[in-house]
C-alpha cells in the first residue's frame, strides 16, 4: 500500500499544474495523483484488452514527445535538444519497421503493451533509450551506408520529380482537352 501511495504522491506533484487533470481532481474531490493513477489504470486494461491498443501506443509514443521537442526548441540551451533529436530518428525507423512487422506480431500476446513499454523507454529523460539505441546500432549503420542513402534520397527526388513534371503535362492535356471539347 505504501509504494501505491508514493506513486500517487509522484503522480499527484507532477500532475498538479496540468489543467485538464485538475478540473477532474476538483470535481471528483480527489487528488490530480487519483485521476492519473486512474487514467493509466484505464489506459492500461484498454492496451491488454487490445481496444484502441494502436492508437492508444502511437498518441503515447508521438505526443508527449512531440510536446517535449517543443519545449526542447523554445529553451535557450541545446542539451535536451540532442534527446529529442534522437528520439525522432529512432522512432521514425522503429514505426518504419513496426509498420512492416507489425503484421506477423500483432496476435502475440502483450505486444501492444511491450511496444508503448519500449517507447517510454526510448522517450524517457530517465533512460535515454533512443540516445542508447542510436549511438550503438543505428548511427554505425548510417555512418557505414550514408553514401548509399543520399545516392538513394537522390534517385527517389530524381523520379519524383519526373512525376510530378508528367503529371503536370497530363493535367494541362486534360484541361486543354476539356475546354476545346466544351
Amino acid at each position: 500500500m505504501e509504494q501505491i501511495n508514493q506513486i500517487i504522491d509522484t503522480l499527484t506533484e507532477n500532475t498538479r499544474n496540468l489543467p485538464v487533470v485538475k478540473d477532474i481532481a476538483q470535481k471528483a474531490g480527489v487528488s490530480t495523483g487519483h485521476v492519473s493513477l486512474g487514467f493509466i489504470a484505464f489506459i492500461t486494461l484498454f492496451m491488454f484488452l487490445g481496444i484502441g491498443a494502436d492508437l492508444i501506443t502511437d498518441l503515447i509514443g508521438m505526443f508527449y514527445p512531440m510536446f517535449m521537442s517543443f519545449k526542447a526548441l523554445e529553451s535557450k540551451g541545446a542539451d535536451d535538444d540532442k534527446l529529442w533529436l534522437t528520439y525522432w530518428v529512432v522512432f521514425a525507423l522503429f514505426k518504419v519497421v513496426d509498420d512492416w512487422s507489425g503484421v506477423f506480431f500483432f496476435w502475440l500476446p502483450f505486444y501492444y503493451p511491450i511496444k508503448l513499454a519500449f517507447l517510454i523507454y526510448l522517450f524517457a529523460p530517465q533512460t535515454k533509450g533512443a540516445i542508447m539505441l542510436y549511438d550503438k546500432v543505428i548511427k554505425d549503420f548510417m555512418v557505414k551506408h550514408q553514401t548509399k542513402i543520399e545516392a538513394g534520397l537522390s534517385q527517389a527526388g530524381q523520379a519524383a520529380s519526373l512525376l510530378q513534371q508528367a503529371a503536370k503535362e497530363e493535367a494541362m492535356k486534360k484541361g486543354m482537352e476539356y475546354m476545346l471539347n466544351k
